[in-house]
């Protein structure tokens, strides 16, 4: 996961761009052959960024172009603490939610000023030994 900009409108509010490469191992029970990847904030809860897709060889998926994700933060003016961020990543068929494979969730604002590549690796939820990837 890399963070390309980061701008700072007013003194306590911040809006990065995430870079998400994903790639997913362990998919022998997997269904299909193409997996797409979406991303839903948690407070919202509707789609704002999806994958192609990309077809599973071998137990593994790898998604060659990344996911850009904008993201604003609120950050607490007394503390500097940054607010909770929190993002599904759902990692599925594409073509309903009976194609769903699982999802896993990440809290964004862990990642707000980070200034390095950042490889996070997520157990997929609903999907027993599957490993979701995002750097």
């Amino acid at each position: 996961m890399f963070k390309s900009a980061r701008w700072r409108s007013e003194k306590n509010k911040i809006k990065a761009v995430f870079k998400l490469q994903f790639h997913a191992a362990q998919l022998t029970k997997v269904v299909g052959d193409a997996l797409v990847v979406s991303l839903t904030p948690a407070d919202t809860g509707k789609l704002t960024a999806k994958s192609e897709k990309a077809v599973v060889h071998d137990g593994r998926c790898l998604w060659e172009n990344p996911v850009y994700a904008t993201v604003k933060f609120n950050r607490e003016p007394k503390s500097g603490k940054i607010h909770e961020r929190k993002y599904y990543f759902a990692v599925g068929t594409g073509q309903s939610k009976s194609g769903l494979i699982g999802e896993a969730s990440i809290d964004f604002s862990s990642y707000a000023e980070a200034n390095k590549v950042t490889l996070v690796s997520l157990p997929l939820q609903n999907f027993f030994g599957v490993l979701m990837n995002t750097c």
